[in-house]
C-alpha cells in the first residue's frame, strides 16, 4: 500500500489480479483502489521501470497523483504561517482529471486527482505578522512574507535498447517512464501594510504569467485558511 504522508507522484493503473507481478522486494508497491483496479509505484514514485514481462500486461498510461491542499500550519496572537499547493495546466485552466477519489483508507475525506501526461503546481507559502508601534491597539504594522514557485511535471518514456542477440526484436527491452521537473518562475516577496494578493498580481502580470494568477490567488487564499 502507498503511505498517505508520502504518496508516490508517478503511477500506473493495473488490474487487480496482477499483484504478483510487481515484486515488493524489487522496489513496486502495488495499492488496490477498487475491486478490480490498482495503483502501481516504484520506490520514491518519481520513476517506473517496467521489464518486458510488465510491459505486457500494462494497458493504461501512466498517471500523476496529486492533490490540492494547504492551509495554516500554525497560528498565534500577531502571526500566521501557512502554504498551499494548487494544480493546474501550463495554461492556468484546471488540469484534464482522469480520476478523482479517495484513495487513502485512512484518510477517506482526501480526494485525489488522477492526471495524464503533465501537471503544473502552484507552490505557496506565506507568513504575516502584526507588529504594535505604540501603546494604542490601532498603531500597528502588518507584514507579509512568502514565496511562490510554479513548476511543470511532465511523464517521459525510454527504452533501454538490447545489446545481445534479440536487439532487433521490437519491445524487447526494459522501458521507463520518469517525471521531468521545470521551474517556470520563483519569487519572494517581504511587503508591509500591502495587500499581497495585489502585489502577486502584478508580479504575474510583470512576468507575463497571468494565465496563472487564477491559481496563485487560489493558494493564497488556501494559506491564510484552517484546515
Amino acid at each position: 500500500m502507498f503511505d498517505s504522508s508520502h504518496p508516490p507522484l508517478l503511477v500506473i493503473p493495473t488490474a487487480e489480479r496482477h499483484y504478483t507481478s510487481f515484486p515488493s522486494h524489487e522496489g513496486y508497491v502495488f495499492h488496490p483502489i477498487d475491486d478490480n483496479k490498482a495503483l502501481v509505484c516504484y520506490k520514491k514514485g518519481w520513476t517506473i521501470p517496467l521489464s518486458v514481462q510488465m510491459q505486457a500486461i500494462i494497458t493504461e498510461e501512466p498517471l500523476l497523483l496529486v492533490r490540492d491542499k494547504g492551509g495554516i500550519t500554525s497560528s498565534g496572537s500577531t502571526t500566521d504561517k501557512g502554504y498551499a499547493h494548487q494544480f493546474s495546466h501550463i495554461n492556468g485552466q484546471s488540469p484534464d482529471v482522469y480520476l478523482q477519489k479517495a484513495i487513502f483508507p485512512d484518510r477517506p475525506s482526501e480526494e485525489w486527482m488522477l492526471i495524464r501526461n503533465s501537471v503544473t503546481v502552484v507552490w505557496l507559502q506565506y507568513n504575516s505578522k502584526t507588529q504594535y508601534l505604540g501603546s494604542l491597539a490601532h498603531d500597528m504594522e502588518h507584514h507579509y512574507t512568502g514565496k511562490l514557485l510554479i513548476r511543470d511535471f511532465v511523464i517521459k518514456q525510454s527504452y533501454a535498447p538490447r545489446l545481445d542477440r534479440a536487439s532487433d526484436v521490437a519491445n524487447a527491452g526494459e522501458m521507463q517512464y520518469r517525471v521531468e521537473s521545470r521551474t517556470i518562475f520563483e519569487h519572494s516577496w517581504d511587503l508591509t501594510d500591502q495587500d499581497t494578493d495585489v502585489y502577486l498580481e502584478k508580479v504575474l502580470s510583470e512576468n507575463d504569467l497571468e494565465p496563472f494568477k487564477h491559481s496563485v490567488i487560489i493558494a493564497l487564499n488556501r494559506s491564510m485558511q484552517h484546515k
